[in-house]
């Protein structure tokens, strides 16, 4: 994965979720490479997502 690639990132389950609640949200870009397959991601405006991501919880988003 490298910088500006567009990503979807996986959606941690809840209580209230079904069989048909999605499994990936996105699509985002790499902002950042923080090291050993941590990524800091923002959306497609620029604004940056607070937290960073594990590449387990990413794919790529092919459009």
């Amino acid at each position: 994965m490298r910088h500006q690639d567009l990503l979807l990132r996986k959606i941690s389950r809840t209580i209230d979720s079904n069989k048909l609640t999605p499994n990936w949200e996105g699509p985002y870009r790499i902002a950042e490479d923080v090291g050993k397959g941590a990524y800091c991601l923002e959306h497609l405006d620029g604004k940056r997502i607070p937290r960073t991501w594990n590449v387990a919880s990413l794919r790529f988003y092919y459009s």
